[in-house]
């Protein structure tokens, strides 16, 4: 199986999932008798709302960070699909930048 073939799996298990829900929602509303426009906007901005936040985990899974090494400071890097050459230049970058944030 190639990344090609991962990904469009992966997304349309996402798109799945995110319906999934937002139908269970609907379900759940009809039996109170909720109107029909507003099932469909309840449904949709949950579906919408899952599909987000299963994005934002992938994404966060999928991504190497790299983050200055001085105590305190918040700067980071956040990069995908990368080789190891590219890689480590990021993490020199990460490590060096010229400013320094605080929280």
């Amino acid at each position: 199986m190639t990344k090609r073939q991962r990904r469009r799996i992966v997304s349309l298990l996402q798109v799945g999932v995110s319906l999934a829900v937002g139908a269970a929602i609907s379900i759940r509303l009809a039996s109170y008798g909720v109107p029909f426009f507003l099932l469909t906007a309840c449904a949709l901005g949950t579906a919408g709302s899952v599909l987000s936040a299963l994005l934002n985990i992938e994404q966060a899974w999928a991504a190497t960070t790299h983050r200055c090494t001085v105590p305190g400071c918040d700067f980071r890097v956040r990069i995908q699909h990368s080789d190891a050459g590219e890689n480590r230049r990021w993490q020199e970058i990460a490590a060096a930048h010229p400013t320094h944030t605080t929280v």
